[in-house]
């Protein structure tokens, strides 16, 4: 169950972060983990004292790769959540960046439970939010915003939406044999 103790997601939601560093590194990907660490959601500044949430993770690539990584299983009725607000965020940053956003989701129903602590790739499932968007369904559910449980209205999509992220990465591959990274 989740809303239960700020704390504890909060300390589940960094392992899994940690987690999907430790795979991408394994795929040679240089990361940013944006979130780990913060109490309160990463961000950019902007003009006017605007500020635009960023997504949990960053894979330095020349295109760039974003990925908001999550650890849940999904729902009763096949299908994976995010609040609205965080959805749209994520939407608005691959919009003004151009480059692709990823819903990133360790499922854990694949690995034993919410508690397991098994980290294998084909546990992990990815959608570009571009393919989410216009594609959700929405509906309240408890969450934790600012530090407080409230109930928010959540997007969600069906699970045959997100591919598994071994395929990404296999497609996504930044260095291989052949590049001249690897002849430096």
């Amino acid at each position: 169950m989740h809303c239960v103790d700020l704390e504890a997601d909060r300390g589940l939601g960094a392992y899994w972060e940690n987690k999907f560093c430790e795979l991408a590194a394994g795929f040679h990907r240089y990361f940013t983990a944006h979130q780990l660490g913060r109490s309160s959601a990463a961000c950019a500044g902007g003009p006017n004292g605007r500020y635009l949430l960023l997504p949990d993770i960053t894979l330095w690539s020349s295109l760039g790769e974003h990925h908001e990584v999550k650890h849940k299983a999904p729902t009763r009725y096949g299908s994976f959540g995010l609040e609205r607000y965080r959805f749209k965020a994520l939407v608005q940053f691959a919009e003004l960046t151009g480059q692709p956003v990823y819903y990133t989701i360790h499922d854990h129903s694949r690995a034993g439970g919410r508690d397991s602590t098994l980290n294998r790739l084909e546990d992990w499932v990815a959608a570009e939010v571009s393919v989410l968007k216009g594609q959700q369904e929405e509906r309240p559910a408890p969450s934790w915003v600012n530090g407080q449980h409230r109930c928010v209205p959540v997007c969600y999509w069906r699970k045959e939406l997100f591919t598994p992220l071994a395929e990404h990465f296999a497609a996504s591959a930044l260095f291989s044999e052949n590049s001249t990274w690897s002849a430096l």
